[in-house]
């Protein structure tokens, strides 16, 4: 399956620059209208913004199955809703959203880095919106600021585990968007309002979920001190009772609430920082690759070679080779 960029694929750099508006596009019924053909698809690309809400429409026949690389240094926070076809996104790190067709997925994304896979003509209507902005509205519908950043801290992916299916309501707001009978201004206000109810809708009667946060504030601020502790520490020998120690926090609190934090254990986190490093040094300095496992934490090279080649299926050395060459 053919791998293309962002910038291969719309001729801009990153998502930031493709939402934007453009010189000398065509408008129709407030939204800026394009025509997308190239040789992995054939289609248009509709989309509204100002400065709190970003709509965005595609229709695709696909050409053929592609990976889109994406690298978004910039959070994301979008409602997408998957109408016909489907979106396969797994993140550099192993996580994983799958939005089959006539489902949607609430996304937060601190850092989009991975690819998506396309495998079928689609219809995706993408709602962008601040995070100040979000919480602001959904305040309205009386979730409180506490409820709302725990379980966003929590919860940075996806809001539900799986995607849900379109209810009728919301393919009649999302039909009533994109097809209505008004231009100029007016046309800019229904779009952004219709925009607004569909987000609305999104997470009506979903209080349960951001009722079940099990961790209060001053433990979700121990497990982000003891992350940014293990990102500076990674290669000393650690402990989960010299953590505890250190933290004041017992061991059922660490395990479960940096796992609930960070969908990974403590141990596996620490390990993937180890191999980040080993990677950077691997491209970046003449150490040798026993110098690179002990300054990573590893105490034997075999075992630090045997642990990278499981993580990226490449061994160390082999990898340094092949870059060098290039």
């Amino acid at each position: 399956m053919k791998t293309v960029t962002l910038k291969e694929l719309y001729g801009k750099d990153h998502l930031h620059e493709l939402l934007e508006y453009s010189e000398n596009q065509s408008f129709t019924n407030g939204f800026e209208f394009r025509l997308m053909k190239n040789e992995l698809i054939d289609g248009k690309l509709m989309k509204y913004r100002d400065e709190k809400v970003t709509v965005s429409f595609q229709e695709w026949t696909l050409q053929q199955p592609f990976l889109l690389r994406v690298n978004h240094p910039l959070p994301m926070i979008k409602v997408q809703f998957e109408i016909e076809g489907n979106s396969n996104f797994e993140s550099v790190s192993k996580k994983a959203i799958l939005i089959p067709g006539n489902h949607y997925q609430f996304i937060n994304i601190p850092k989009t880095n991975g690819f998506i896979a396309y495998t079928s003509s689609r219809k995706v209507l993408d709602i962008y919106i601040e995070e100040e902005y979000l919480f602001e509205l959904l305040k309205t519908q009386g979730y409180s600021e506490k409820q709302l950043r725990e379980h966003f801290l929590l919860k940075n992916y996806t809001f539900y585990r799986d995607a849900t299916v379109i209810n009728e309501h919301q393919k009649k707001l999302i039909e009533e968007m994109l097809n209505h009978p008004y231009q100029s201004e007016f046309a800019r206000q229904f779009i952004r309002t219709k925009a607004l109810e569909l987000i609305i809708t999104v997470f009506a009667g979903a209080s349960n979920q951001l009722n079940s946060v099990k961790w209060t504030q001053k433990d979700i601020e121990i497990i982000l001190s003891i992350k940014s502790y293990l990102d500076e520490h990674f290669h000393e020998e650690l402990h989960l009772k010299t953590l505890t120690r250190k933290f004041g926090i017992n061991e059922y609190k660490l395990k479960n609430a940096f796992k609930d934090l960070f969908d990974d254990t403590v141990f596996s986190y620490i390990r993937k920082q180890k191999l980040k490093r080993a990677k950077y040094l691997l491209l970046n300095s003449e150490l040798e690759i026993k110098e690179i496992a002990f300054l990573t934490g590893f105490k034997y090279s075999h075992h630090f070679s045997k642990v990278y080649y499981e993580y990226y299926q490449i061994k160390p050395q082999e990898f340094r080779t092949q870059h060098l060459s290039n």
